[in-house]
């Protein structure tokens, strides 16, 4: 695993509550390093590789790695980064609709 996708994994780990029937791919714009989170499963998996299986229907994250680790780590709500234009979110939109985020109730 690259040193930068290190830096982020505990926190997206950390992030989702439940599995949501679907795949989730994060991007950092500073350095181009990138997680998959696969909800799918029992369970949610982090990884910097994409899980098996996945095909182009998955729901994009884009943003510098300020923004990404505030909305990580509980700092920042991504409605707020998303609505101020920090923090891009493209392709599979259903996917957003069934995430249980920590911090968002």
């Amino acid at each position: 695993m690259s040193k930068a996708a290190e830096t982020w994994l505990d926190d997206a780990k950390g992030l989702f509550q439940e599995p949501f029937g679907g795949v989730l791919r994060m991007e950092c714009t500073d350095d181009g390093s990138s997680l998959w989170v696969d909800g799918r499963g029992d369970e949610v998996s982090v990884s910097e590789k994409a899980p098996a299986e996945v095909q182009s229907r998955f729901c994009l994250w884009r943003s510098d790695r300020a923004t990404l680790m505030s909305v990580l780590s509980g700092q920042r709500h991504l409605e707020t980064a998303y609505t101020g234009g920090r923090f891009k979110i493209s392709g599979d939109m259903a996917v957003m609709a069934r995430l249980s985020l920590k911090g968002a109730e």
